[in-house]
């Protein structure tokens, strides 16, 4: 008789992710739900399969999506950071998305987040050398009608708090999490809104170790949390 374990490593083969409630019953004919989760958590201890969120599994090795901080954007945390050393920053160049586009667009922006209180300031400290390649929290009317995306960039926009965020040295960067919120609802990734960003939803999961509770507490965050759910129960019922 096929052990509880390897029915469900069989069951897991078949599956992109899952969660308890995903296993039919006759997986785990007469086995409580209990100790269901013992055996799902023994797999990962063995290193058979990984949770990658609160009660959702996957038999896929997952790999840490990294955003490194290139010269440029060190140089600039460098400067902004000496010279406004308790603000929050968060500094990357968008070509950190390049592997979760689904079609290659042209971005060379740099973006500079902080927070809301040292926007202006940092803008106004940046302007004079940077004067018509740099924009402060641009709407999408002024993202489409002045700014050539293939050019290089700056963009200087509040930084949400607590925001996922990591480090790249002492570069402050993004989380995956925090790309896949943004690049949804900010104007200046207006052309990655709709599908494009619902296939980035799905290359993020399909390639990377995604923190669901991470991305849906930064969703939420930021007002889109119930949209996010939505695209992540498509893609788990057409894989």
């Amino acid at each position: 008789m096929i052990g509880v374990s390897d029915r469900i490593l069989d069951f897991a083969s078949g599956m992109q992710q899952f969660s308890v409630d995903d296993i039919p019953a006759d997986v785990f004919s007469g086995i409580e739900r209990g100790k269901l989760s013992w055996y799902l958590g023994k797999l990962c201890r063995k290193g058979k399969l990984n949770r990658i969120g609160r009660g959702i599994y996957t038999l896929q090795s997952a790999t840490t999506f990294i955003v490194k901080a290139n010269a440029k954007t060190r140089s600039l945390f460098r400067s902004i950071s000496g010279q406004y050393p308790f603000a929050d920053f968060c500094v990357y160049s968008a070509d950190v998305i390049t592997p979760l586009l689904h079609d290659m667009m042209p971005n060379n922006t740099i973006y500079i987040e902080t927070n809301r209180d040292t926007v202006e300031s940092v803008f106004d400290m940046l302007l004079p050398k940077y004067n018509g390649r740099i924009f402060l929290m641009p709407t999408k009317e002024i993202a489409t009608t002045y700014i050539d995306f293939a050019k290089e960039n700056i963009i200087v926009k509040p930084l949400v708090t607590e925001a996922p965020l990591a480090l790249d040295g002492k570069v402050s960067v993004p989380t995956l999490e925090k790309l896949l919120v943004d690049t949804r609802v900010d104007a200046d990734f207006f052309y990655l809104h709709g599908y494009e960003n619902l296939e980035m939803l799905r290359t993020a999961i399909s390639h990377y170790d995604v923190n669901r509770n991470r991305l849906l507490r930064y969703a939420d965050r930021r007002n889109i949390k119930e949209s996010i759910i939505k695209d992540l129960e498509t893609i788990k019922n057409n894989d």
